[in-house]
């Protein structure tokens, strides 16, 4: 079907004809954007559906470049504990669902943050408290920490002599007992045990989860995904349930069972297809177990080195050695796939950027003098919260996208300032530098992380331009790395198009581009930062047909 967007305020970020009154679109693809009276003589237009925009402000679809789709859509039906300022509030969120759960079914709960309650990690025996007849089990707000209650506990079979694995830690007391906490790669212990949805409430989840996200102005998403999301997006793809677009980022574990099938990045269609292989190289802020050159400046507590005998303060973890890593980078490669690596730590970007380039450089020439990767197969660091001055300019001299998250720095700010200091965060070019990168040529593709911070894609370009919290009297944070609203704009728009290799077809309103558009209810490029977020979404636009309209 056809369609024409009319009477509209048009920024189609495409520097040929940047403002357009009306944009026409024939199966999906834009045919041209112009005033109203040279669209309306085009060929064709006569037989379009028309929607009269009455002066709205038209934008390109807007991406959010890193979620994790299916966690984010279960999760809003879990216990939501994000905010709870206290241990005391979150057991008794606890005990409420416990009490409308029939016994020994699973209370199942999300984002507590114990950087709110004067930095104890919590321990098991509360939730033993709050729910004595059911397995309990929590995820911290950035999804690096796990708390189990002891009946939970019971189920996994872990034992006060359970060895850590590597690049995780299991909580123990100071007599060694388990404290039922979980951090990093030991929370893989505990998940083969938990409670696992069916693929009939994934996709319920899924559907549900994409219609709210469709009502914030997204036309897509860049998803890190396990196989029940992959399976369950693919399901509402076949039945033209999906209806938008969206890129998965596999879990490295899946790399070898992907190239063993022969597929490389870019497998699927416009509407769900591969993206880069999703690694971990360390753990959060949030959870002190980023890896830092420098200590932490309150570590949780000195942690004993077993192998030297002395104590050391806490720089975090990685949870890969960089061995493992770059043989599984050269391999993804060599087959086809760029990654996508999980760095906050300046430690850990330091070895994901070291190891992006060996493995780049060792296999530029390819096997049978074949390209290795399509030409579209970039790498990414994902958050890149903390980086060393000098590693700044690596990311655009060695062609590796910055994949950040502006909701990040906002919430991040006092607990980033308790943990790695000012010092450290207010040399330019080194705390939450989304200016510093895009200032040094580096591509800046902008998401939310969600569930680790809602899907808003208002939220992240307010949080981009004004760096602070909403309603926040103070002023904006490292106030250096602000992003003006355009280049926030393009963070979203072509620079989660470049991420996915998709920028000559995403991301810019111009002929032979997807016609995917978001909708607004006033000009967010000339209006105050404070009115951003009380932007209204007036309409979401897919493959030129409205697939949510403001009621």
């Amino acid at each position: 079907m056809n369609f024409i967007y009319y009477n509209a305020n048009i920024y189609t970020f495409d520097q040929a004809n940047p403002k357009a009154e009306a944009v026409f679109v024939r199966d999906g693809q834009i045919v041209r954007a112009g005033s109203n009276r040279a669209i309306q003589a085009l060929d064709g237009v006569r037989q379009a559906e028309a929607l009269d925009l009455k002066g709205a402000t038209l934008i390109p679809g807007l991406t959010d470049a890193h979620t994790h789709l299916l966690w984010w859509s279960k999760t809003r039906r879990q216990v939501n504990l994000v905010g709870v300022d206290s241990l005391e509030g979150m057991v008794e969120k606890v005990r409420e669902r416990a009490a409308a759960t029939p016994p020994g079914q699973w209370v199942s709960g999300l984002g507590w943050d114990k950087n709110l309650w004067g930095h104890e990690f919590p321990g098991r025996e509360s939730l033993d408290r709050a729910a004595p007849d059911h397995p309990v089990v929590l995820h911290s707000k950035d999804g690096h920490l796990l708390l189990v209650n002891s009946r939970a506990l019971a189920l996994t079979g872990i034992r006060d002599d359970t060895p850590d694995p590597p690049g995780g830690e299991i909580g123990r007391d100071a007599q060694g007992r388990l404290t039922g906490l979980f951090k990093e790669n030991a929370i893989v212990l505990v998940l083969p045990h938990l409670e696992h949805s069916s693929p009939a409430t994934d996709q319920a989840a899924l559907a549900e989860g994409i219609a709210l996200a469709r009502q914030s102005g997204l036309t897509g998403v860049h998803s890190i995904e396990e196989r029940d999301g992959l399976s369950a997006l693919q399901r509402l793809h076949e039945n033209d349930k999906l209806n938008f677009r969206v890129t998965v980022l596999p879990y490295s574990y899946a790399a070898k069972g992907l190239i063993e099938s022969g597929l490389r990045q870019g497998f699927g269609d416009e509407m769900l297809r591969l993206g880069q292989v999703k690694f971990f190289l360390d753990g959060t802020l949030g959870s002190q177990t980023a890896a830092m050159y420098e200590p932490y400046l309150e570590p949780p507590g000195p942690r004993e080195d077993e192998k030297d005998g002395f104590e050391q303060a806490n720089r975090g973890i990685l949870r890969m050695k960089e061995e493992d890593f770059l043989e599984q980078a050269r391999h993804c490669i060599e087959n086809g796939f760029a990654v996508a690596v999980h760095v906050i730590g300046d430690r850990a970007a330091g070895l994901g950027l070291d190891v992006i380039e060996q493995a780049l450089a060792g296999t530029a020439e390819g096997r049978e003098g074949l390209r290795v990767l399509p030409p579209f197969a970039r790498p990414r660091l994902e958050h890149v919260q903390l980086l060393k001055a000098a590693d700044l300019p690596r990311l655009a001299r060695s062609g590796i996208i910055a994949s950040v998250q502006p909701t990040h720095a906002t919430t991040d700010r006092d607990t980033a300032e308790r943990y790695w200091g000012t010092l450290r965060l207010r040399e330019t070019g080194r705390g939450y530098a989304y200016k510093s990168l895009l200032g040094s040529g580096a591509v800046l593709a902008l998401g939310s992380d969600a569930p680790i911070e809602p899907i808003a894609p208002l939220g992240g370009l307010y949080a981009a331009v004004a760096r602070k919290r909403p309603g926040e009297d103070r002023p904006a944070w490292l106030p250096h790395e602000r992003l003006s609203i355009e280049e926030a704009i393009r963070g979203f728009t072509y620079g989660s198009a470049f991420a996915a290799g998709e920028e000559s077809r995403r991301g810019t309103i111009a002929p032979n581009f997807l016609a995917d558009f978001t909708v607004l209810g006033q000009d967010i490029l000339k209006v105050p930062e404070s009115e951003i977020l009380a932007t209204p979404i007036r309409a979401t636009v897919v493959a030129g047909a409205p697939v949510y309209l403001e009621t």
